[in-house]
């Protein structure tokens, strides 16, 4: 089994560096107008509607590093097209993402408010994070258009370095559409995750060392919780302030899957006790602040955290292989790939490739779990079947030194009867037929149910109907249907039932009893 489970990490790593190139979502066939210089002024308060662009207050800008946090401004940008794509066939649409509501103004003609800007928090509607105004067709000329942009952003709690994330033309539809076909194939994943924590959640409940599933499950809550907040903005276009919070769960989802991986990687590639692993633990936790502190915007605090993690095990892991743990080795170098990733993809790692490669992981670890369950499991049974094997080996030994004595009813008599002395036992209904050693049976009211509760370990139930006093038996007789029979020291039979045969088998051959010759 220990070889399986190294298969199959091998084969997942494969996996991992296979699914790590990118996927292509589906690119909108757009014209982009994010990178055209533009024209910025403040809005002034006598000028409600598109300025001149020509006063001196006015400064030439991209729309990148437009900053409408806390502010209130203009800007125009020029853009040419051309009659064949204003001819095309579908409605026409400028699509802007971004912290801040928004009016948009198409050759003067205003055509959308995102929200409502205004001069200050109490003035200001904010806006959604992703926008699409309705551009009419007949709005555009072939050649030189002008596209005016008032802005402002006094809602949003955290300052970024770039608030303004896109600008284009586009056939007019849903705002998310875009972004959900570049989500989607991550998304995908997020079944995964619960099932893994529902999984893992189940295997801490069977599993004497829960520790690892619990690890387990922790992690996979962690990526699910992730993944979930990251989708959240192709699934639907939420007011620009959300976006604050959205930026900050994301970060704290691979803070704490980074945790839970760290945690996992000193319980599996160290000998250190729980107390030393917590404070390992502890340690990795202040040092993964450094990323989440220093690096610049929150998708670089992201995927610096998570290259730094991925770094940290990948050492951890090869330093373990090194001292003997080979097994070791294909964490270790998964693990490198990992940092390797996230290092030169950096955003598309933590949309992407992040919840492709840590599915894949935790199926993995959900296979080689699953593993050592099954061989806790048979350990637990191995060791059930011995202690049941003593038992019935000192029932023997007591019902041979002292007997135990039985309390029965029989047509209005009491009759006390020792356990020596009876070999098997059949069921009536509501009574019981007991055969003794000297060849006499006798009927008693009472259940063989309630008649086995009573009886000491060395007699073994072989049938619905039957009861041996396994003292008595000579040997196993096996039948071609998977059942069997039991011969007596008398010579008698008692059948033995195909589904417990099994037990019967186990019993008679652990308990070492030397009348017994099982085929």
């Amino acid at each position: 089994m220990k070889t399986q489970a190294h298969t199959l990490l091998h084969l997942a790593l494969a996996l991992l560096i296979w699914l790590a190139v990118p996927i292509g979502a589906h690119a909108r066939q757009a014209i982009n107008l994010s990178g055209l210089p533009m024209v910025v002024c403040p809005v002034e308060a006598q000028h409600p509607s598109p300025p001149a662009f020509d006063a001196s207050r006015c400064e030439p800008g991209q729309f990148y590093a437009l900053d409408p946090q806390g502010r209130d401004l203009w800007a125009r940008l020029t853009f040419t097209v051309d009659q064949d794509w204003i001819d095309t066939s579908g409605p026409k649409g400028v699509f802007i993402s971004g912290l801040a509501a928004s009016e948009l103004y198409l050759n003067g003609v205003m055509i959308g408010a995102n929200g409502q800007p205004g001069a200050d928090r109490a003035s200001e509607v904010p806006g959604r994070i992703d926008f699409a105004a309705h551009a009419p067709r007949d709005l555009f000329v072939a050649g030189e258009n002008t596209l005016d942009l008032r802005l402002s952003g006094h809602h949003g709690f955290l300052t970024l370095t770039a608030p303004m994330q896109g600008l284009f033309l586009d056939e007019y539809g849903s705002p998310t559409a875009g972004l959900l076909s570049y989500y989607w194939p991550g998304l995908i994943m997020l079944g995964v995750f619960i099932l893994g924590v529902m999984v893992f959640l189940a295997m801490a409940a069977r599993s004497e060392d829960r520790e690892a599933p619990i690890i387990l499950a922790v992690m996979s809550a962690s990526l699910g919780a992730q993944l979930l907040i990251e989708t959240s903005r192709g699934l639907v276009s939420y007011p620009y302030p959300l976006h604050d919070a959205r930026l900050i769960g994301i970060v704290l989802g691979a803070y704490l899957f980074s945790l839970s991986l760290i945690a996992y990687g000193l319980k599996e590639f160290s000998s250190l006790n729980l107390k030393r692993r917590l404070s390992g633990l502890a340690g990795a936790a202040l040092v993964l602040l450094a990323p989440v502190a220093l690096a610049r915007g929150f998708d670089g605090k992201t995927w610096a955290t998570l290259a730094l993690t991925f770094g940290l095990v990948a050492f951890g892991a090869a330093y373990a292989a090194l001292k003997g743990k080979r097994d070791a080795w294909p964490y270790a170098a998964g693990f490198s790939v990992a940092m390797i990733l996230a290092v030169f993809t950096q955003s598309r790692f933590i949309d992407l490739h992040l919840y492709w490669l840590g599915a894949l992981f935790l199926i993995a670890l959900f296979i080689r779990q699953a593993l050592s369950l099954i061989r806790e499991q048979a350990r637990r049974r191995a060791e059930t079947r011995r202690a049941e094997a003593l038992d019935a080996a000192l029932a023997l030994a007591q019902q041979a030194s002292e007997p135990a004595v039985l309390t029965l009813e029989s047509a209005g008599r009491t009759d006390y009867v020792r356990t020596e002395e009876i070999i098997r036992i059949q069921g009536a209904g509501d009574y019981v037929d007991v055969v003794f050693a000297d060849g006499r049976t006798v009927l008693y009211t009472l259940t063989l149910t309630a008649l086995e509760g009573k009886l000491p370990a060395a007699f073994l139930r072989v049938h619905r109907s039957h009861i041996v006093n396994t003292a008595h038996v000579e040997r196993l007789e096996r039948e071609p249907g998977g059942g069997g029979h039991l011969v007596l020291t008398t010579g008698a039979q008692a059948p033995v039932s195909r589904r417990i045969m099994p037990k019967v088998r186990s019993a008679l051959s652990q308990t070492s009893l030397t009348s017994a010759t099982a085929r």
